[in-house]
């Protein structure tokens, strides 16, 4: 699937490379993201076939299931990128997300959010709600935690960097290398206090 026509051109070279990364670059990116300004690369990711579990229950809570939950309505035919919920679960229904390579950790879901969903889900009456929630969302249990080598660690990947940043997504204010030392010279700098010379 390509981008979707409203991606940025930085979204659309992210992308590229996701192509053709592991799962667990996917897992560390969309744990990057912050508002609806990244709805397009979230939803691009979980448009794709190779689109590990875990990085789809992430993006599940990200997208504020409760608020679906408490004023439930019909899944839109045709989801755009302000779809996340609806099109995962359309994407669920036909057959994606059934590799579960990484596991879901607190960070991609608190553990009192799932419990406060699965409350939800349980106190509507059984076929009250006009779309259904897969059970392993509501339980996401299995895979490994993922493993990042710095080569391909936003944080540390010299051809990563600067697209990451470029996108605001979460990534350390400076370049990495001698950038990025110098930037902590310079933070440190003002906490040192030099004697004063005698007069």
């Amino acid at each position: 699937m390509k981008p979707h026509p409203n991606i940025s051109s930085p979204e659309a070279a992210l992308c590229r490379i996701l192509k053709s990364s592991p799962q667990d670059l996917w897992l560390d990116t969309i744990r990057r993201t912050k508002g609806v300004e990244h709805d397009g690369l979230v939803f691009w990711m979980i448009n794709q076939t190779q689109c590990d579990f875990a990085v789809a229950v992430h993006a599940f809570y990200r997208a504020n299931p409760g608020q679906f939950l408490d004023q439930p309505r019909p899944l839109p035919v045709k989801p755009g990128p302000s779809d996340i919920f609806a099109q995962l679960l359309i994407n669920w229904d036909i057959g994606y997300y059934r590799t579960h390579n990484l596991a879901v950790e607190k960070q991609d879901v608190d553990p009192r959010h799932l419990v406060r969903i699965g409350q939800k889900v349980m106190a509507r009456p059984r076929a009250s709600l006009p779309f259904s929630i897969p059970k392993r969302f509501l339980d996401p249990k299995g895979g490994d935690p993922y493993v990042l080598a710095s080569s391909i660690s936003p944080d540390d990947a010299k051809h990563l960097w600067p697209l990451y940043a470029a996108l605001d997504l979460h990534v350390p204010f400076a370049a990495p290398g001698l950038p990025r030392k110098i930037a902590r010279i310079k933070e440190f700098l003002p906490a040192i206090k030099l004697p004063r010379r005698g007069i």
